[in-house]
């Protein structure tokens, strides 16, 4: 749980913004805005931080539930959303474990200069599990989910990550699919954009360190494929991208998906189902990660703003910020970083925290820091 600081505190210069500072990110596009490629990585990357808040207003919450706190279509309000039992735990405007473990996957590519490793991250996922991140005054990995928990606790964990997630899942009937590895995927599909294999790669290989199953690694792929397609081809007809991605998908993961399973994985992706047929706050699967999946999809068909597809998706309840990290994480690649609410970034109290790590990050994706540390171009 995250001790709550006052805007302001000295103590809290290196992790937040003072009145009136000026944002590491605009100053950044002020100087860069000719390239819209960075629109679409800095819109993933901080459509995946909003989208998690705001999920968290309504996670585990029903329809029924979410309709007596807000009646009549109400808005939910970022941040200042009527606090439950659950979402009271964390620092109004931050995000959750989701994004916790996304930036975890940041981290690893940084300090193995541009290697996604596999035991490396494990590493990381562990230290969290138990620390949270110590420069945010955590007490340990707030969030965690069951499945992440039972492979992390393996005794082979941090030797052979897979084997320990292979054991977990064969434990258990091979028959879980919970969405803890689609809920930080995303900057997978920023990585490496242009080479469509090690995209696959490295998705697969994260994906895989706590979620075997093979419905969690088709949800992952057909995500970060269809962020990859969007960066090579912004202009690109979403259909087309989405065709695009499924088709690869299937094709990478075999035999290995159930003829059920790809047929399932089909249904949760085609254009014509709505949130009313995803049923996300259905007790009984709303951790499903083909519903999170879905919820993406959502986001990326879009055309409304992003305070408004958003809403739409959390008002569904379930698991709610886990469903608003990949919607929005989506919705920002195809948008951009420009149709975030300005207000609704400005309210993340670590945002500048995660602003010095993404201008870490930016160099391993071929945009160039100057000698005075400034990035000054793009390789296209």
């Amino acid at each position: 749980m995250n001790e709550i600081f006052v805007k302001g505190n000295a103590s809290t210069s290196d992790i937040s913004y003072f009145e009136g500072e000026a944002d590491l990110i605009d100053e950044f596009i002020q100087k860069h805005d000719q390239f819209s490629m960075l629109q679409s990585i800095l819109g993933c990357i901080y459509g995946q931080a909003l989208g998690d808040a705001y999920g968290l207003a309504t996670e585990f919450e029903t329809r029924c539930s979410i309709d007596k706190l807000y009646p009549d279509g109400r808005e939910i309000p970022f941040p200042n959303f009527i606090t439950t039992h659950h979402s009271r735990r964390w620092m109004k405007g931050d995000w959750t474990d989701d994004t916790d473990q996304w930036i975890l996957i940041m981290e690893t590519i940084i300090e193995q200069e541009g290697v996604v490793d596999v035991k490396v991250f494990a590493k990381k996922l562990l230290h969290w599990i138990h620390h949270g991140f110590p420069q945010l005054k955590d007490f340990g990995g707030l969030g965690l989910g069951q499945n992440v928990s039972m492979v992390c606790s393996h005794r082979d964990f941090l030797e052979d990550p897979h084997k320990a997630s292979k054991d977990i899942w064969e434990r258990n009937n091979r028959n879980i699919a919970p969405n803890g590895a689609i809920m930080r995927c995303s900057i997978l599909g920023l990585y490496q954009y242009e080479q469509i294999n090690q995209v696959i790669a490295n998705t697969v290989n994260i994906a895989k360190v706590t979620h075997f199953d093979p419905r969690c690694q088709a949800s992952c792929l057909v995500v970060n494929l269809c962020i990859a397609y969007l960066l090579q081809n912004p202009k690109g007809d979403i259909e087309d991208i989405v065709r695009k991605a499924e088709h690869e998908t299937i094709n990478c993961l075999g035999d290995s998906l159930s003829k059920e399973q790809k047929t399932e994985f089909l249904w949760y992706t085609n254009i014509d189902r709505t949130l009313d047929d995803l049923k996300l706050d259905e007790s009984s699967s709303i951790g499903y990660t083909y519903k999170c999946m879905a919820s993406g999809f959502h986001g990326l068909r879009s055309e409304e703003s992003f305070e408004q597809t958003l809403h739409k998706l959390i008002r569904e309840g379930g698991d709610a910020d886990t469903n608003g990290a990949v919607c929005g994480s989506l919705y920002g690649t195809k948008h951009g970083y420009k149709a975030l609410p300005k207000p609704w970034l400005q309210a993340l109290p670590y945002k500048k925290w995660l602003d010095q790590k993404v201008m870490q990050f930016l160099p391993l994706i071929n945009l160039q820091p100057s000698s005075s540390s400034e990035m000054i171009t793009e390789k296209l």
